[in-house]
């Protein structure tokens, strides 16, 4: 059975941000490599300076998934652009 996929990121609480059907493509590839146990350094993420906690991995040159790791489990929270992303960490 197919997941439509708005469902797929609501079902996890991941906000999308509008992002392009494309971008939610590849995110949802990751997420689900995450979700079978990939470390999030193999997907190229990067912990942030001002939060340990909050993990960055890139979705292509402009778009980003934010993710929190709780407890040595990686959770993907927001698929957002790269200008969202620069906002809201600044």
């Amino acid at each position: 059975m197919t997941i439509p996929p708005n469902e797929f990121f609501t079902r996890r609480g991941i906000l999308t941000h509008n992002a392009p059907s494309g971008v939610l493509a590849k995110a949802r590839r990751i997420i689900t490599s995450l979700e079978a146990g990939t470390p999030y350094w193999k997907l190229r993420g990067k912990r942030m300076q001002f939060n340990r906690h909050v993990i960055s991995i890139p979705v292509g040159n402009t778009w980003r998934i934010l993710a929190e790791d709780k407890a040595g489990r990686v959770q993907a929270r927001q698929v957002l652009s790269h200008s969202q992303y620069n906002h809201r960490l600044s």
